[in-house]
């Protein structure tokens, strides 16, 4: 759902897991040490949104076997249809990112999506 016109922003992290395939990119660079889980940067990501935009953003993680109507969406499609690796970050309802959660790039889409 597009909420922006309102000057509130939804980020939806949708997930995956065990499905592999995409397009071989690699996503986001290996990080030393243990990576973290899906659920973890979605929580560092709802604090750096927060911080960045105070009460104007709301971060929902959706697991596609827990959430099945999630599949019948164009970013629900690409996972299911291995076009693109898993996570698919989707900001005011359109899907912008997909392999990772890169927190700083998410800020600079949803800080456009506001400004727009």
């Amino acid at each position: 759902m597009d909420n922006s016109k309102n000057g509130f922003i939804e980020v939806q992290v949708l997930d995956a897991p065990g499905l592999k395939g995409g397009c071989g990119c690699g996503g986001a660079p290996p990080q030393a040490g243990k990576p973290a889980t899906i659920q973890e940067k979605c929580e560092e990501l709802r604090a750096a949104l927060e911080d960045s935009f105070p009460g104007r953003t709301r971060v929902e993680y959706r697991n596609l076997f827990e959430h099945p109507e999630e599949k019948e969406t164009q970013a629900g499609q690409a996972l299911v249809n291995r076009m693109f690796p898993s996570p698919i970050v989707v900001v005011a309802g359109q899907p912008k990112f997909a392999g990772s959660i890169q927190v700083k790039r998410i800020i600079g889409a949803v800080e456009s999506q506001l400004k727009s």
